[in-house]
């Protein structure tokens, strides 16, 4: 099977799919791996890395697209590249936020944003596995713009009290950042809408509480250091938790992060005020590369080793891969517009 990748087209995308060792392991599989020169850069993989993983690297990404049966992408890539593909090729990448346009006809996609969320597909959910490195990325962001230290502190000067921290949602994204709040010395309260969550929350060590009015919400804010927001809905939406307005009960200098589209109601980015700090970033896993496509990578080995088949066919039938798997129909798209994708949330770092 011949699997390639080209350089992630959007600028931002500092992650990749495919890092040396995985190379390594596929070609020990008996498959062939070719990827763009310079391929790796960005996540601190350098060229020569992958040529002792006896990668072929190419100049021009156009033949990679041309001829390689998988290719697998972190972003999907622009419309240029998508009319390169043929029949039967299969393009994996996670397609959250992208509408679709235009599609050769037969081309098979695998959307891994749509990965099932039980424990057979744990091998292969880079959903979970983005979001651990979204959490502490996060929580390290909020630390490090703090005008204070998070741990309690005893001096002969002055004794300091223990940081707060308000969780909003008990996702993977959300426990994680609590573990790294907690890990720091900060005092870590997870609030939810569902009580089951609480035993999620004692297990990182993290207080839990339920907000089920904005009175409730208020309290909980009321001189918190630092709030990070990781609320979704089951469909993968982000509900709107929080208006500006409860960010004035937030002690002086506090660090807000919302790694949603709209758990805190500030419309601007890097939002200066005189009170507190706010950053939203839907991809603080860009922060950590190198972690984040050494994981991506063992998703996607994990993925090609259940499809790829003997004679190089491959199997898309198994019952937690077909519901990822998006095959339209020629009359959906009877004209190619352009561009392939709209990127309406993608905040550039």
């Amino acid at each position: 099977m011949l699997i390639g990748s080209i350089k992630e087209q959007d600028s931002a995308e500092t992650r990749v799919s495919l890092t040396p060792d995985v190379v390594k392991q596929l070609i020990a599989d008996g498959h062939s791996v070719m990827l763009e020169k310079g391929y790796g850069l960005k996540a601190g993989f350098a060229d020569k890395d992958y040529l002792n993983a006896k990668a072929s690297l190419i100049e021009n990404p156009d033949i990679i697209y041309k001829k390689s049966q998988i290719i697998l992408q972190v972003l999907p890539p622009l419309q240029q590249k998508i009319e390169l593909l043929t029949d039967k090729q299969t393009l994996i990448a996670d397609f959250r936020n992208f509408i679709f346009t235009y599609i050769p006809k037969d081309l098979n996609i695998i959307r891994l944003e749509l990965v099932p969320r039980t424990s057979i597909a744990q091998s292969i959910d880079i959903l979970s596995a983005q979001n651990t490195i979204r959490g502490y990325m996060g929580a390290l962001y909020a630390l490090y713009h703090s005008p204070r230290i998070a741990p309690q502190l005893m001096t002969a000067a002055a004794s300091i009290k223990a940081a707060t921290t308000l969780i909003i949602g008990t996702s993977v994204t959300g426990l994680q950042a609590a573990t790294v709040f907690k890990r720091q010395g900060c005092r870590v309260t997870i609030v939810d809408i569902n009580e089951k969550s609480k035993e999620l929350a004692q297990s990182v060590g993290a207080d839990f509480a339920m907000a089920d009015n904005k009175e409730e919400l208020t309290k909980l804010l009321t001189g918190k250091n630092f709030i990070l927001s990781a609320a979704a809905t089951p469909n993968g939406n982000s509900p709107q938790v929080m208006t500006t307005e409860q960010l004035d009960v937030l002690a002086n200098g506090a660090v807000v992060t919302d790694t949603t589209t709209q758990n805190i109601g500030i419309k601007d980015n890097f939002a200066k005020n005189p009170h507190y700090h706010f950053h939203r970033n839907l991809y603080f896993e860009r922060l950590a590369p190198d972690t984040a496509s050494v994981l991506w990578a063992n998703n996607m080995y994990n993925l090609i080793s259940l499809i790829s088949k003997e004679n190089n066919q491959i199997d898309l039938s198994l019952n937690y891969i077909a519901p990822m798997v998006y095959t339209p129909r020629p009359s959906q798209f009877p004209h190619p517009p352009a561009p392939f994708y709209e990127h309406p949330n993608n905040l550039r770092q």
